[in-house]
């Protein structure tokens, strides 16, 4: 494999909505704990329980326990409102928009993109992710930069730049400093 690869991709060819799934399926992955459902279903559980107990505690009316509970879904309705609302404006972000280079070399990833250029070293990345789509570049646990499908030859050249990275970043790891205390 060549010493630089390069790519031209648009940020909206990988659905955003895919994309953060497939991020969040990876975080999940890596956590090695209760997944965020689990401890969700715990803690709901928990509040609910907690919530009927302080309520036929002070001698309220079931109706003010429904209320309570009719309140709580509310808010969680509110929460998955504003999820979904910030998923519209990421992908509506002038970021996203248009044509971005992308130069991978032994250093790290250099996004060129109308407005904008940067390069992150592979000591600062979080890997790398294949999926359906394509493939998506982890520059932290929440953010990515994808390469669409259709810029590679096949799957199994998704698989071999996939595995250049991640010898890439295994070798800067390997070369990097220790913090200091």
């Amino acid at each position: 494999m060549s010493t630089n690869l390069e790519f031209y991709s648009r940020f909206d060819a990988i659905d955003i909505n895919y994309a953060l799934r497939a991020l969040s399926a990876e975080r999940r992955r890596r956590a090695d704990g209760w997944g965020r459902q689990v401890r969700t279903t715990i803690l709901v559980a928990a509040f609910v329980s907690i919530s009927a107990i302080v309520a036929f505690a002070s001698d309220a009316s079931m109706w003010t326990f429904l209320s309570f509970m009719l309140l709580m879904a509310a808010g969680l309705l509110v929460i998955r409102h504003s999820r979904n609302s910030h998923i519209k404006s990421l992908s509506r972000s002038r970021m996203r928009e248009g044509v971005a280079r992308i130069v991978l070399s032994p250093l790290g990833m250099r996004i060129t993109h109308p407005g904008y250029e940067v390069l992150i070293s592979w000591s600062h990345m979080e890997g790398v992710l294949v999926i359906d789509q394509g493939l998506l570049l982890l520059i932290d646990a929440y953010d990515y930069c994808p390469i669409e499908k259709s810029a590679f030859n096949s799957d199994a050249h998704i698989k071999e730049v996939a595995a250049q990275i991640e010898a890439w970043r295994n070798a800067t790891q390997a070369d990097a400093p220790l913090p200091d205390a």
